[in-house]
């Protein structure tokens, strides 16, 4: 909506200096490259983008302050039909669209059938009709009654006037007109461009008539015995129109002594609205440094409240922890719940990591070649002793007969502890090899997330982690409460609806593309409340902003519709089941000064 105002106000005030700076003036060539430029401009200007060297020094203070994800009292949404407004009015601008092209084509064919006969005149294309109408001119063609053709001449006026039109192609300049009408039908200014237009091709083939014949008096006689005469073909140029007081005017006036300057002035003009209405970015450095700036904001935003999370996730597996069965615990996580969990694990406390039972180990470097001996192989055959992976699948310690050392590029030994032993693994050691050819596959891979368990279990009836104290906000200590309880009327056994990547993926993409330049000088603590349903497909639809400042609830708004274009959600489940999920997610940012240097 934004761009189609922009088209509107830039074409409108174009259209203004138009008349009042050139429209008087008979600097025909001129003013009529000028309305084409100025439509062309006024469409192409709102897509396009400047690049200013501002760069921003200080950047607002930002901080989100989310809430988990919560149902809204019912957590189960019942799907509602609701009318949507604006597809409606789209199939309603395309109809009229549509039937303003259907008129162009049909003020073609209405051209196209009229009957008479067609001849060479002068190398012109002259077509001679049987019916009694006033000259005009479409294409490469004049057309003109039968009456205007005496003793196989034309009267030389009229030849000359539509010659120009045909001459200097303003049919072309007519049809681009009815085009953009028939596509931007809402803008109003369109319609007076045409009859600008159409003015300014008058005026040029009367001033290149009045050049040759030099007797205005007779031909303005000639124009005013045409007036009955009229067609109602919009993409014609006709001998006369309705503008004949004008055009009588502009065959005596000559031009003013501002005229060329006048001209001169379209120039500043155009760069003016080029600077109001173009989108602004910055010049690249002062990208890089925003961006950098920006994403040590977004590590300090996200590692806000990581408990959250990490809890949610323990919790689907949680009744194997506290039983300790940390064997099929490690088991059962899926890889991706893995890889959230050991992001999360080392933004925690040190008190947080300590209470849980989980234990990542941080190893942003690939393992390195480790060296095989004969005598290793021959200790490694202990199956009592050892369990045995050979890239990454379990094998028989025995199988070791048919490999040599130099068939290995890596191997490590962990200890498994008591709590890991299971019976199909009763091993006291894990024994990893990695073959040549799956080593050099590993270093091609992202790493591995290892997860190890502590002797320590969670401690029963007792929240799984401590909270983490925020100094930097001054929060007040808390407990995590699970979802599933923390709503009347939640079941137990609800699974709620999952982002692709996590919540904490949603929560990257909406700060990433948080827009806090626009505020300009807001300060303090602003707060939105954003709800939408994930419905069974896993597609979000009723989105909502709420808050007391609609500048910051519609950027909400926008930053959470961009998250979550071409995003399919893992959509909540009851009794296993997909049921519809309403989202209920609080977040607040903290403004501070906002300062820029040139």
């Amino acid at each position: 909506m934004l761009i189609v105002l922009k088209i509107i106000l830039c074409s409108g005030i174009l259209l203004g200096l138009y008349h009042l700076f050139l429209a008087k003036e008979k600097t025909f060539t001129f003013n009529r490259f000028y309305l084409i430029a100025a439509l062309l401009f006024s469409l192409c200007i709102p897509f396009a983008t400047i690049e200013t060297k501002e760069a921003v020094k200080e950047i607002p203070a930002t901080v989100f302050v989310e809430g988990n994800e919560q149902p809204i009292e019912a957590q189960i949404v019942t799907p509602q039909e609701s009318f949507d407004y604006t597809k409606a009015l789209l199939i309603g601008y395309c109809i009229v669209s549509g039937i303003l092209i259907l008129k162009i084509g049909y003020s073609i064919i209405k051209i196209k059938k009229l009957k008479g006969r067609k001849i060479k005149y002068q190398n012109r294309s002259v077509f001679l009709l049987k019916q009694d109408l006033a000259p005009f001119s479409f294409w490469n063609t004049i057309y003109l009654s039968e009456t205007y053709f005496k003793d196989s001449k034309i009267e030389n006026s009229v030849f000359l006037h539509e010659e120009i039109h045909v001459k200097q192609k303003h049919s072309l300049d007519i049809l681009f007109v009815e085009v953009l009408k028939a596509v931007f039908w809402i803008n109003p200014f369109i319609y007076f461009y045409k009859k600008a237009m159409v003015d300014n091709h008058e005026f040029i083939a009367d001033e290149s008539v009045i050049n040759k014949n030099k007797n205005i008096k007779s031909y303005q006689e000639l124009i005013l015995q045409e007036i009955v005469k009229q067609q109602n073909l919009p993409l014609i140029h006709q001998f006369n129109f309705n503008n004949t007081k004008k055009r009588f005017t502009m065959m005596n006036n000559k031009n003013s002594k501002f005229a060329k300057v006048k001209n001169y002035l379209a120039v500043p003009a155009f760069a003016v609205l080029a600077i109001i209405f173009a989108e602004k970015t910055y010049a690249k450095e002062s990208i890089e440094n925003l961006n950098q700036e920006k994403e040590n904001v977004i590590s300090k935003v996200f590692s806000n409240d990581p408990l959250s999370e990490y809890n949610q996730v323990i919790k689907k597996y949680g009744n194997l922890l506290e039983q300790k069965k940390y064997a099929e615990f490690h088991k059962a996580v899926s890889l991706s719940d893995r890889a959230k969990l050991h992001d999360l694990y080392f933004q925690l406390t040190k008190e947080q990591r300590a209470a849980t039972p989980l234990f990542f180990m941080n190893t942003p470097k690939k393992l390195a070649r480790t060296k095989v001996t004969q005598s290793d192989i021959n200790n490694f055959m202990d199956s009592k002793k050892y369990g045995l992976w050979i890239d990454g699948k379990k094998t028989k310690n025995k199988e070791l007969k048919n490999f040599t050392p130099e068939d290995f590029s890596n191997h490590f030994v962990s200890k498994r502890y008591p709590n890991a032993i299971s019976k199909q693994n009763p091993e006291p050691f894990q024994l990893n090899m990695m073959t040549n050819k799956y080593f050099e596959e590993y270093l091609k891979k992202d790493e591995a997330v290892h997860m190890s368990f502590k002797i320590k279990a969670f401690i029963k009836g007792k929240d799984t982690i401590p909270v983490k104290r925020n100094t930097e906000e001054r929060v007040e200590k808390k407990t995590f409460q699970d979802i599933s309880t923390a709503v009347k009327g939640v079941a137990a056994d609800l699974v709620p609806a999952e982002y692709p990547g996590g919540v904490n993926e949603l929560r990257k993409k909406v700060s990433k593309n948080f827009n806090s330049a626009i505020f300009g000088e807001t300060s303090g603590l602003v707060r939105s409340t954003i709800t939408f349903v994930v419905d069974k497909n896993g597609s979000i639809r009723d989105l909502k902003a709420e808050g007391e400042n609609e500048k910051f609830n519609n950027e909400v708004f926008r930053v959470t519709k961009e998250a979550n274009e071409n995003i399919t959600w893992k959509p909540a489940t009851k009794d296993g089941e997909p049921v519809a999920y309403r989202y209920n997610l609080p977040i607040a940012m903290q403004f501070a000064a906002y300062k820029k240097t040139q």
